[in-house]
């Protein structure tokens, strides 16, 4: 899923970064601020900013091709400067990746070719001019998870850590295993999807988390899905066969059976969905959990401090919105509500980073 995001087009901070290696200090800062939140379903909070005269000049200008050009260009600038404070050559890390494999191959072996696209699926997400459906996306969306995580950690976005990507994944199957207890799911978990797996690195946080679980990996983007396959290939090479099955396929749509899976997984996935397809694909996956079984989702919290600080800033909020088109449907979408609407019970979140969260939702 992720690639160049609306963080990257006004990350200037991040050129003031101080590189640690260990974000202690950080992650206790955090945690002192962590709250359980049970979602109530009896109203929906509108996290959407209201139009300003300064936002809407901000969003006019941005929609400039010569000036959004620009924009672009200063952010990628800035993606490799960040790289470099991190230790890592985005060019050449792209560049060696582009030609480890016959991709046009890899692409064929991946995609299902009767699998039709929804019409979301083509917008432009990410800056890139064919969206999630292009090489470019796919072969950077790693590195540049890196990158645009870097700082995740931090309540103020400064203190960069080359771990920021892993830290918020495994924050999340931290949070996740705490909320599951909470709401009494059996951790026996044997089988998980994870819904819009992008290149594979949510998938693999999940193996680590319930290593005795097959996860079912889907994703929409046949490129993205190709590189997830070859660097699946590349990885038990070197070490043992993974427990990961990636395939071809739509969140909302995922052609599994009835009550057969126990934990469905969606990191970084719902606000990249229209509401209309952010229903769907939590009736699909009610209808896939097994009595007993949990939804969880990783998103970031437009309730937060860190996000209300960007949505506030009318230059940064434009730009992340020619970035995202569907983020004002998820900042008016309330997730408890919607899992409730379709049959969910229990619905609980808890802070797993200073601008995401962790939700889970179960089933009776």
């Amino acid at each position: 899923m992720s690639a160049l995001t609306g963080e990257s087009l006004y990350c200037s901070r991040s050129s003031r970064g101080k590189l640690h290696r260990e974000n202690t200090h950080a992650q206790v800062r955090c945690s002192r601020r962590q709250t359980e939140r049970l979602c109530a379903a009896a109203h929906a909070t509108r996290i959407e900013p209201e139009p300003t005269l300064f936002s809407i000049g901000a969003e006019k200008l941005l929609s400039l091709p010569p000036v959004y050009a620009v924009a672009l260009k200063q952010a990628r600038k800035k993606i490799c400067d960040r790289g470099h404070q991190l230790g890592i050559d985005f060019q050449a890390e792209v560049a060696k990746l582009r030609q480890a494999a016959d991709w046009n191959t890899e692409l064929h072996a991946a995609q299902d070719p009767d699998l039709q696209l929804p019409a979301y699926f083509k917008a432009k997400f990410h800056a890139y001019s064919e969206g999630n459906l292009s090489w470019e996306a796919a072969l950077e969306a790693s590195v540049i998870s890196q990158f645009v995580h870097a700082s995740v950690m931090d309540p103020e976005g400064k203190v960069m850590s080359a771990k920021g990507d892993a830290d918020l994944r495994s924050s999340y199957s931290s949070k996740l295993r705490a909320l599951m207890q909470q709401a009494s799911v059996k951790p026996d978990i044997k089988q998980i999807v994870d819904l819009g797996c992008s290149t594979g690195l949510s998938s693999l946080e999940l193996n680590r988390a319930f290593p005795q679980a097959h996860i079912t990996a889907l994703e929409l983007s046949p490129y993205f899905l190709a590189v997830a396959k070859f660097a699946q290939r590349q990885r038990q090479d070197r070490s043992s066969a993974e427990p990961i099955t990636f395939c071809h396929a739509a969140a909302e749509h995922t052609q599994l059976p009835d009550s057969s899976q126990d934990l469905v997984s969606a990191c970084l996935v719902f606000h990249e969905l229209p509401q209309s397809a952010a229903k769907e694909v939590m009736q699909e996956a009610h209808r896939i959990l097994r009595p007993g079984g949990a939804l969880a989702v990783m998103e970031m919290n437009p309730q937060s401090p860190y996000f209300q600080r960007r949505l506030s800033n009318p230059f940064a909020y434009a730009a992340f919105r020619s970035t995202e088109p569907f983020l004002l449907d998820y900042l008016s979408l309330d997730l408890g509500q919607l899992a409730k609407s379709v049959g969910f019970a229990h619905a609980s979140e808890l802070d797993s980073t200073p601008s995401h969260k962790t939700f889970l939702a179960c089933k009776e």
